[in-house]
């Protein structure tokens, strides 16, 4: 399984941006990417970073108070810590960065196994997205990109009534076929608390935590 490294923490970056269409632009070494349906504003991306590279990820948080900051570590209280010292306070601290090996997965589409239920999928420029309907109303659904050869998934969702039925792994099957068109071998995911153990039941490990922060008002 490949490390963590700032290469893959881009690839992540890049596939998640493009299944939501965002655009993206770089800081330095730091990848950033355009919210235009949430905050219109840039949310910052880093990999471990040195105090001063913190120092100056959080300087520019003076330019607006939407900005927002996502740290990918395993040195969590230290990040705290510098978060404290440097005027940004914690947003999200449930998450976590997981990978798998596409050829530990399932290679063929799964079969939708609900009479009730239909699947729309959508497939192009190497970007898909799978969604369940039951009479017309999507109940699960998720989007994946390809990046060089990593299938980076997101928004995998399932409707609060339609929970614990299979459906997150139906999603994520299909997903992953689609993914496997596009010669992807690796996957990546930003995971959160109640999704970490389908992932993990699915093949998939952590690689570190992911925090994100925005300016003390």
């Amino acid at each position: 399984m490949r490390a963590l490294d700032d290469d893959l923490l881009e690839t992540w970056v890049s596939g998640w941006a493009q299944a939501r269409g965002y655009r993206t632009r770089h800081e330095g070494r730091f990848p950033a990417a355009l919210l235009h349906d949430r905050t219109n504003d840039w949310e910052y991306f880093a990999l471990e970073p040195s105090h001063d590279e913190f120092a100056a990820l959080a300087s520019s948080a003076r330019h607006s108070p939407t900005r927002l900051f996502t740290i990918v570590t395993t040195r969590v209280n230290e990040i705290y810590g510098a978060a404290t010292v440097y005027g940004l306070q914690v947003r999200s601290t449930d998450e976590v960065l997981m990978i798998a090996d596409m050829s530990d997965q399932d290679i063929e589409a799964p079969v939708l196994p609900w009479e009730d239920f239909e699947t729309e999928t959508t497939h192009e420029d190497n970007v898909g997205s799978v969604t369940v309907l039951s009479g017309g109303t999507p109940i699960a659904q998720g989007r994946v990109a390809v990046v060089n050869g990593h299938a980076v998934f997101d928004r995998i969702v399932t409707e609060p009534g339609f929970r614990r039925m299979g459906l997150g792994s139906y999603v994520m099957r299909a997903l992953t076929a689609l993914a496997l068109e596009d010669d992807a071998d690796s996957g990546l995911l930003v995971a959160s608390m109640d999704g970490q153990e389908l992932y993990r039941y699915l093949g998939w490990e952590s690689l570190a935590s992911v925090v994100m922060f925005e300016p003390r008002l």
